[in-house]
C-alpha cells in the first residue's frame, strides 16, 4: 500500500486565529515541510474551485492557482521535491458548492472542474482522482419543487452516471482511476454506492473511494466493506469518528455541523472508534495494494493532527514511516 496525507487538514472554509495565513503561500511553503517532518512524503490535494472565484492565488488548490504562483505544476512538483514531498498521489474534488439552481447547472459546473482537476493529475503524476459521487440529500432535493420526489433523485442519478462515465474515460486515457466517494450525507450513503458503480454503463472503469468515517456513520461496517467489495476499491481514505448519527442528520442541510448539538464529526486519526486494525487487516486480506490517504479534515490543529496520525500509523498499526512513504 502506498500511503499519503490530505492537505484537505489543512481548513479554509472556518474562521480561526490567522486563518487569513493560509491564503498565503508562505503559509503553504512551510506546510510541505511539516508533512515531510510528520513522516509522510506524499500528499492528497482537495480541488477547489471556489478561491478561484475570488481572485485568491495563494491557496495551492486549483490549477489556476498553481500556474500564477509556480507558472507550472512541473514547478510546483520541484518545489514540494526540494520540500521532502515526493508527489501528489490523490486529487479529491467535492462539486456540491455547484448544486443550486437548476439540475443542469450542477452538472455543467461539475463536469468542467472535474475535467479541469484530472488535468492536473495528469500533469502532476497523479494516479488516482476522487470524485465526490453526489452533493448532500438535502442540497439536491432543494433544486426540485415538485411533487415527485424519488422520480426527480431517480433522474438526478441517471444524468450523474452519464457524467461519471465520461470523466472515467477521460481519466482512464491518462492511466488514472476515478473513484467514488460517498460522504455519509450522500444519495449514495453508505453500501449503495457498490451496487450503482456496478450499474453504471461506462467503457471505462469506475472505482470506489472507500472513506471508513463516512461509512462507519452511515451504519455500514468498513472492514466487511472491504472484504465484500475488494474488486472495486481504487481508493482508501483513512478517516475516524466517533460519531452516531441517531437524529437523521445525514438529511439536514448542513450535515457536517448538525444544528443544536455541539460535535466533532471528524476525529483526529486514532481519536475515534473506528477499528483500524480490522481494516487493515481486510485490506490486506484483499491484496489491496494502492493508495491510502491519511485525513482528518476537522482537526482542530493541522500539526498535531499530522503528528497524531504518523504515531497511530507507526505505533498503532505497525506501519514504520519507511513505508508509509
Amino acid at each position: 500500500m502506498h500511503y499519503c496525507v490530505s492537505t484537505e487538514m489543512i481548513d479554509l472554509h472556518n474562521q480561526a486565529p490567522n486563518r487569513n495565513q493560509r491564503e498565503c503561500k508562505f503559509y503553504w511553503d512551510e506546510a510541505y515541510t511539516l508533512i515531510c517532518g510528520a513522516g509522510f512524503t506524499d500528499m492528497e490535494i482537495p480541488y477547489e474551485p471556489k478561491w478561484d472565484f475570488g481572485g485568491r492565488s495563494g491557496i495551492p488548490r486549483t490549477l489556476r492557482s498553481i500556474n500564477i504562483k509556480f507558472q507550472s505544476v512541473e514547478n510546483y512538483m520541484k518545489v514540494l521535491k526540494e520540500a521532502g514531498i515526493n508527489g501528489i498521489s490523490s486529487v479529491h474534488l467535492d462539486p456540491s458548492m455547484f448544486c443550486s439552481g437548476v439540475m443542469e447547472m450542477y452538472f455543467g459546473a461539475m463536469e468542467h472542474f472535474a475535467s479541469e482537476a484530472i488535468d492536473f493529475c495528469a500533469q502532476a503524476g497523479s494516479k488516482v482522482f476522487c470524485l465526490t459521487v453526489t452533493p448532500p440529500q438535502a442540497t439536491v432535493k432543494a433544486l426540485y419543487q415538485g411533487d415527485d420526489m424519488d422520480s426527480f433523485i431517480a433522474a438526478f442519478l441517471e444524468k450523474n452516471g452519464e457524467v461519471i462515465a465520461r470523466l472515467a474515460k477521460k481519466a482512464a486515457d491518462s492511466n488514472i482511476k476515478l473513484c467514488l466517494k460517498n460522504e455519509f450525507w450522500s444519495l449514495l450513503r453508505g453500501s449503495a454506492i457498490a451496487d450503482y458503480v456496478k450499474s453504471l454503463k461506462s467503457e471505462a472503469p469506475v472505482y470506489i473511494d472507500v472513506d471508513t468515517a463516512n461509512l462507519q456513520i452511515a451504519g455500514v461496517n468498513p472492514a466487511q466493506f472491504i472484504k465484500d467489495n475488494a474488486s472495486l476499491i481504487g481508493a482508501v481514505h483513512f478517516s475516524d469518528t466517533a460519531f452516531v448519527d441517531d437524529g437523521d442528520i445525514y438529511a439536514t442541510p448542513s450535515p457536517e455541523f448538525p444544528l443544536n448539538k455541539a460535535t466533532q464529526i471528524f476525529k483526529d486519526l486514532g481519536q475515534g472508534d473506528v477499528d483500524f486494525p480490522e481494516i487493515y487487516k481486510a485490506l490486506q486480506a484483499c491484496g489491496y495494494d494502492g493508495v491510502v490517504v491519511i485525513n482528518a479534515k476537522q482537526t482542530r490543529d493541522f500539526s498535531r493532527g499530522l503528528l497524531r496520525a504518523g504515531y497511530y500509523m507507526k505505533h498503532c498499526l505497525g506501519i514504520s514511516m519507511s513505508d508509509a512513504q
